[in-house]
């Protein structure tokens, strides 16, 4: 046999590997709820920095107490309150689905991108991951003096248009490496959709365990494709942050 004199440990990453399709749909599917999860909490986020920093008391403290609240505890219990609230509300849901398929190398791959259990992933991500870069953009848009803004309304500026056009691009600018610290670590929150259904890499990975009992070398191969996908991130983003920073500041 080829194989015969493959050490143990290679031999059972090569047999988890042999579930190639799992694992790539998984990381599709990862990857949709990442990216989805973050432009959304994003736009979010930034939604809330302005009230927490331009607003007024009123609605500052809003989204301060959004802010503390979604910051103070746990994304898995996020993620489940959204989940059984509509079963404790009496709320029907119904079983509808958006799928993608597709052929690759022989092997049918079916991706779950919408439905009422993915929908409500991508919702409880958005929400915790807004409150998180929130104070990231926070702090970039104070760190821009009070001074410009003033005199943008001096020239005749409103304030909301001077804060479009003075503070924020100088503050997206800013931000690029602090808020790169959320950009990493969010692929690793999507692992919590494991507990109530959406076939995420995690999910996936215990799938492998339950048909080969490879549970080590099963998780050593869904460890690596994170470590990769979030180091090209990092990577991405630092190219990025060169790319458009401004000399000097």
């Amino acid at each position: 046999m080829i194989f015969q004199n493959i050490p143990e440990p290679i031999d059972e990453l090569i047999r988890v590997l042999g579930y190639w399709d799992y694992i790539f749909s998984g990381f599709l599917i990862t990857l949709w709820l990442y990216g989805c999860a973050l432009i959304l909490g994003f736009f979010l986020g930034l939604f809330l920095s302005i009230v927490r920093t331009y607003g007024n008391r009123f609605f500052s403290t809003i989204a301060t107490a959004y802010i503390d609240i979604m910051r103070g505890t746990p994304l898995i219990a996020q993620l489940l309150l959204i989940y059984f609230l509509p079963y404790s509300l009496n709320i029907p849901i119904s079983a509808w689905s958006f799928k993608a398929n597709f052929v690759m190398f022989d092997k049918n791959i079916t991706l779950i991108l919408l439905d009422h259990k993915t929908m409500i992933s991508i919702l409880a991500l958005s929400l915790n991951s807004g409150a998180y870069q929130a104070e990231y953009l926070r702090g970039s848009l104070m760190s821009v003096g009070s001074g410009q803004l003033l005199a943008a309304q001096s020239v005749g500026m409103s304030r909301l248009a001077g804060i479009r056009h003075i503070v924020l691009p100088q503050a997206l600018r800013r931000v690029i490496p602090a808020w790169s610290n959320e950009a990493a670590y969010l692929p690793k929150y999507t692992v919590v959709v494991y507990f109530i259904g959406v076939s995420d890499l995690f999910s996936e990975g215990y799938y492998i365990v339950s048909r080969t009992f490879l549970t080590l070398a099963t998780f050593i191969v869904i460890a690596i494709v994170f470590l990769i996908l979030i180091s090209i991130i990092s990577k991405g983003l630092d190219i990025l942050h060169e790319k458009t920073r401004i000399p000097g500041l």
